[in-house]
């Protein structure tokens, strides 16, 4: 078989970097953590200390998603391990794109382009949105609480933590872009090899129209179609086993994403909707940039888990389509097996909540009237 050439590379070399491998890394990696960790635990006791609704509506929204980042960041290195042995069980088990035919394969390249560049997309808007919130750009005290934490908890030294909260904040963000990035490219890597499942069996059903029926009797057509049949089982369940690696990684993260991400958004749109009349220029152009961001992974999400659902339930009905009548009863048992496999389609589903494009709909929808709903607290509290 030839060899795998990854069409999402860029992808690949973003969630397969091993710093972790390194003691000294590991360690400066865990330590970054833990002083973000403490940092936050900090800022929340200010919070509470300080309980205020406009406090609250101002600075929750930074608060919630730097919650999202740390929390995302410790499940990339308690689970990293399990993350690479299932990206090097499907290297292993990966279909070279020639195994298609040319035409497919062109096709099937230029989709992957289109994807790649979709991604890459919301990757510069993630660096643009990181990048205008440096100091360089302008003050952050309208929507980070920990400037004027430090200067009470820090005095004349509150530069020192106040650089490196922003400096070092890429380092950390970047475990939670890996983790989440990793889910992103298991499913389209599996996408790629069932759509080359479906391209190989539909050309396995080709057929010369003038010896139709004598196929039946052909004992090299029928021994072509058992290897091709076979060969494809054999692809599809090491696929499968590959597809509930990253389902049992993913169940172990969703929670945590699935409610933080939610407050996130409400806590953003209520902020957009409170303070959009008081706004400085880079304010907005900073919540513009935030809300993008958030929105774009929540989509980018809610579509690669309804990508799951609907490339396992490919491959049964190009199994329907089979010319079956034109094949000997081993053949058509082996299609039979085949078929049982693909019955039920794979998808991520916890507490009856599927990833899928509902779930993206529902989550902006929920988040927006709850957003709402806050604003209309905030207006009858000053009243």
């Amino acid at each position: 078989m030839a060899e795998f050439i990854d069409p999402f590379l860029m992808l690949r070399a973003l969630v397969s970097v091993k710093f972790n491998d390194y003691t000294s890394l590991k360690l400066c990696n865990i330590l970054l953590i833990t002083i973000y960790s403490l940092i936050h635990c900090l800022l929340i006791h200010y919070m509470f200390k300080n309980l205020d609704i406009n406090l609250a509506v101002r600075y929750v929204p930074m608060i919630m998603f730097l919650t999202l980042v740390i929390v995302g960041a410790i499940f990339s290195v308690a689970i990293e391990k399990d993350i690479l042995e299932a990206q090097v069980f499907l290297f292993k088990a990966n279909w070279s794109l020639e195994m298609i035919r040319k035409d497919a394969q062109l096709k099937l390249e230029r989709k992957c382009r289109i994807i790649n560049i979709c991604i890459l997309c919301v990757l510069l808007l993630i660096f643009a949105t990181i990048t205008i919130n440096a100091p360089l750009f302008g003050s952050q005290r309208e929507l980070f609480i920990c400037i004027q934490v430090f200067e009470e908890y820090f005095g004349k030294w509150s530069f020192i933590p106040y650089y490196f909260y922003f400096a070092a904040f890429p380092f950390l963000y970047y475990d939670f872009l890996k983790l989440w990035m990793s889910f992103v490219y298991a499913v389209l890597e599996v996408q790629l090899q069932l759509t080359l499942v479906e391209e190989y069996l539909f050309e396995t059903y080709q057929i010369n129209s003038s010896k139709e029926w004598k196929n039946l009797q052909d004992t090299h057509y029928q021994q072509q179609i058992k290897k091709s049949l076979r060969l494809c089982i054999t692809h599809h369940i090491a696929l499968k086993k590959f597809v509930k690696m990253t389902v049992d990684l993913t169940i172990k993260v969703m929670p945590f994403y699935l409610t933080i991400g939610v407050l996130i958004l409400i806590s953003f749109f209520s902020f957009i909707i409170n303070f959009a009349d008081s706004m400085s220029n880079i304010l907005k152009i900073r919540i513009f940039m935030f809300s993008a961001s958030i929105v774009s992974i929540t989509v980018l999400l809610s579509w690669i888990g309804q990508q799951l659902v609907d490339v396992t339930s490919g491959i049964f009905w190009s199994l329907v389509g089979a010319p079956w009548y034109f094949w000997n009863l081993e053949n058509v048992k082996t299609l039979l097996i085949f078929l049982m496999n693909c019955t039920k389609n794979e998808s991520i589903v916890l507490a009856g909540i599927c990833i899928d494009y509902s779930l993206g709909i529902s989550i902006l929808r929920l988040s927006v009237s709850y957003a709402l709903g806050l604003f209309n607290l905030r207006k009858s509290s000053l009243d």
